[in-house]
């Protein structure tokens, strides 16, 4: 029996052990909590609405980071865009937007001789130093957007339903 009050005793002090950790967990939880909402509390600004304290916070125009701040010059030199490359996408735009504003202006007869020059112009992007993916893409974008300058785009409609065969080759690369 004496046995058994040793076992029960034990049994007490393990019970009275637990409810004192767990009691004392519950308050250190608590002061963490507490101690969490008085550091936002003064991180927030006391005027701004309950219901707008609590929503994701959209960053304001000028927080956007440095990105924002860097120049033409030191956005193209961090995207590994240097000088030449510039200049070649600047005499690719020249001569695509130089053939299409000849296109708008020119007579029904001499499209198609414009249309073959336009295509010339679009297969000659890798011999132009366009040879990497990502260049001969942004060479590509950048004829695109002289053809979309200069109202190719209705243009190479007008031509398509003339089935002319220098405007149907210059589509399908567009």
């Amino acid at each position: 029996t004496w046995l058994a009050g040793i076992c029960g005793f034990l049994a007490l002090m393990l019970v009275l052990v637990y409810y004192i950790l767990l009691s004392r967990l519950t308050k250190k939880k608590a002061k963490g909590r507490k101690k969490r909402q008085q550091d936002l509390a003064q991180q927030e600004d006391p005027f701004e609405p309950a219901a707008r304290r609590h929503s994701v916070r959209t960053p304001e125009p000028g927080e956007r980071g440095q990105m924002t701040q860097m120049t033409k010059e030191e956005m193209a030199a961090h995207l590994g865009r240097g000088p030449e490359t510039i200049e070649k996408e600047q005499a690719l735009k020249r001569d695509a937007l130089h053939v299409f504003r000849r296109l708008q202006h020119c007579a029904p007869e001499e499209r198609s001789v414009l249309y073959a020059e336009a295509v010339k112009v679009f297969d000659s992007l890798e011999s132009r130093g366009f040879s990497g993916m990502g260049s001969l893409t942004s060479a590509k974008i950048v004829f695109c957007n002289a053809v979309m300058e200069c109202d190719g785009l209705e243009a190479l409609r007008i031509a398509q339903d003339q089935k002319d065969p220098h405007a149907t080759d210059l589509i399908e690369r567009v």
